[in-house]
């Protein structure tokens, strides 16, 4: 039993350090701690029953107030990353429209007018 409560603490600190991650927006290395987290979890809560479930209630009610706290910060990066993306967008059709503008017109317009002559 305690070494499973040790697993829990393990996967708890790894996901402190996968939340930090997060939130200076380094992905790639959330990513890889978030495996290990599942992994430990996975093998703490195999075959166990009811009544050491209880036991460890407090740390697995632990787990999923940071779990929210990871999701929670997910989401966030992800609506900043869908934001960053249409302003690039807007400022792509933005500078298209400039050079449409300043004369630089695209070869399918300049070859769709037919000459009367020849």
């Amino acid at each position: 039993m305690s070494a499973r409560r040790q697993m829990l603490d393990e996967a708890l600190s790894i996901g402190r350090r996968e939340l930090g991650f997060l939130t200076e927006g380094d992905v790639f290395e959330a990513e890889k701690l978030s495996k290990d987290r599942e992994r430990i979890l996975d093998e703490a809560i195999r075959d166990l029953d009811q009544d050491n479930l209880k036991k460890l209630a407090d740390k697995l009610v632990e787990m999923k107030s940071l779990h929210d706290e990871i999701t929670d910060e997910a989401r966030r990066l992800h609506s900043s990353l869908r934001n960053d993306l249409a302003n690039i967008k807007k400022q792509n059709k933005r500078i298209a429209g400039y050079s449409f503008g300043s004369g630089n017109m695209p070869r399918l317009a300049k070859e769709r007018f037919v000459h009367k002559k020849g």
